[in-house]
């Protein structure tokens, strides 16, 4: 061997030795990252919100940089210098798409993303969101595959950086190279399909038997819009049409169930804007879902109201159509059906809004909850009619829905139902009906047979 190749062996050795460190470092961390958060909670210590946050960030940053270290790896033991641009652009590509993420990391908050072009926002999302569920994975199969080793191992030997070959690249390598590069194909791909489908939604009308509505007022519309998330993906230029949308349907009543805004109260002033120019002849309602609250629910609260709208938070109005009153609920967001002292549930929150409620005074109840599984409180509690959102329709599901919106078990299948009992369309349960909307807006810029919708409910 020359000295030029035993040179380039050596530099070969160190780069790799490098890329050791950053990997159980990163490693590290990660475990650092999980047991850290988790030790608190075993001891009953609540995460301030903002450490919280910086943690996430923090977690999404070392997913990247534990990612890119395999992936220069990869390029370092197989292409040698031949490689040496792919690996630059792979660590560029890396860099930008971190990048927000560490900008959130040093801010301490989310920032809307909104000024970004829409698929450049998608690309961000979807890469800490793939890292940050793949990463952990991928690091428990190589633990395990070391392990494994290990025990096989029966005699040691030392470590031997074989010369770069001059064979070219084999099967082995370019599978191992499609794996760990799939990352960047899986964004790319997401950018250009969702890119070309966000701010659109589907229209549909539905008749929904209401036995229990007052002859009077049989033929009542109500409009029934979820989940704007108005921010990174759903831009407040996609507003116009919405409106214009909500007023061509020109219902007795429109009802917002949550999500208005995405991670942002900047996005409030265009929302609220839009929001004045809907023209329902009974009044619009709203109830507040858990994007509303992550930057500050309190604020949200505050402006939404003080613009005149109608957000019911725990809430009951009773409402005098043609003689006739009908009752339009308004519950909290909770994840479950009870919860603790300072974090009430769907029962609590359900509680405290019908307390006083009488049917036989107030009429009947339309209920708002943008979590659907307040349903079986609500259902019970006396509510007729339940609206809420929250699951985007599933997301990512099997086959299209049903036309006539019912539940269908075999069309209801896929990540949303590992996660919702409640997934989309029309369910019921003690005499009362539930309808799921599907929503208009997105957090995730992906949607498999799950369409945005805005809802037209005719009652007869």
């Amino acid at each position: 061997m020359d000295s030029t190749e035993h040179a380039h062996l050596l530099d070969r050795r160190n780069r790799l030795t490098v890329h050791r460190v950053l990997i159980v470092s990163a490693l590290g961390g990660l475990a650092l990252l999980l047991a850290g958060p988790f030790a608190l909670a075993i001891a009953g210590v609540r995460i301030p919100r903002g450490l919280g946050f910086r943690l996430v960030m923090l977690w999404l940053v070392a997913c990247s940089a534990l990612w890119w270290a395999w992936a220069d790896r990869w390029g370092a033991r197989t292409l040698g210098r031949r490689g040496r641009w792919i690996r630059v652009l792979v660590g560029v590509a890396a860099a930008a798409l971190v990048g927000p993420a560490v900008h959130m990391l040093i801010m301490g908050r989310m920032f809307s993303l909104v000024a970004w072009p829409i698929w450049t926002t998608a690309v961000v999302q979807v890469w800490h969101m793939l890292l940050g569920l793949g990463v952990p994975v991928a690091v428990v199969l190589s633990l395990v595959l070391s392990c494994a080793k290990l025990l096989t191992r029966r005699q040691a030997a030392p470590p031997q950086m074989p010369a770069v070959p001059d064979r070219g690249l084999t099967r082995r390598d370019l599978l191992a190279g499609a794996v760990v590069h799939l990352p960047l194909a899986v964004v790319a791909g997401t950018a250009v399909i969702s890119s070309r489908r966000l701010g659109r939604f589907v229209v549909n009308c539905y008749d929904l038997p209401a036995p229990w509505l007052p002859p009077r007022l049989r033929g009542l519309t109500i409009t029934h819009v979820s989940d704007l998330h108005v921010g990174r993906l759903y831009r407040p230029a996609f507003l116009p049409r919405l409106v214009d949308e909500v007023n061509r349907l020109d219902s007795d009543i429109v009802a917002w169930t949550g999500d208005l805004v995405d991670v942002s109260n900047d996005m409030l002033p265009p929302v609220l804007a839009a929001l004045r120019q809907i023209r329902p002849r009974h009044g619009a309602f709203l109830c507040i879902g858990n994007h509303d609250l992550i930057d500050d629910g309190d604020i949200f609260a505050r402006a939404v109201r003080s613009d005149g709208h109608a957000l019911l938070v725990d809430e009951r109005r009773r409402l005098e159509i043609d003689g006739e009153c009908i009752s339009i609920v308004g519950l909290g967001w909770s994840r479950s059906e009870h919860g603790a002292a300072l974090r009430p549930g769907h029962a609590e929150h359900a509680r405290a809004a019908l307390a006083g409620f009488d049917p036989r005074r107030d009429g009947p109840c339309i209920a708002l909850a943008h979590h659907p599984h307040a349903f079986d409180v609500l259902a019970p509690a006396g509510a007729s009619l339940t609206l809420s959102g929250h699951t985007h329709g599933g997301q990512i599901m099997w086959a299209p829905p049903a036309a006539d919106g019912r539940a269908r078990a075999e069309r209801d299948r896929g990540l949303g139902a590992l996660l919702f009992r409640y997934l989309r369309g029309f369910y019921e349960r003690d005499g009362a009906t539930l309808f799921v909307n599907s929503g208009v807006g997105n957090w995730f810029p992906l949607r498999l047979n799950a369409p945005a919708e805005v809802v037209r409910i005719r009652l007869v």
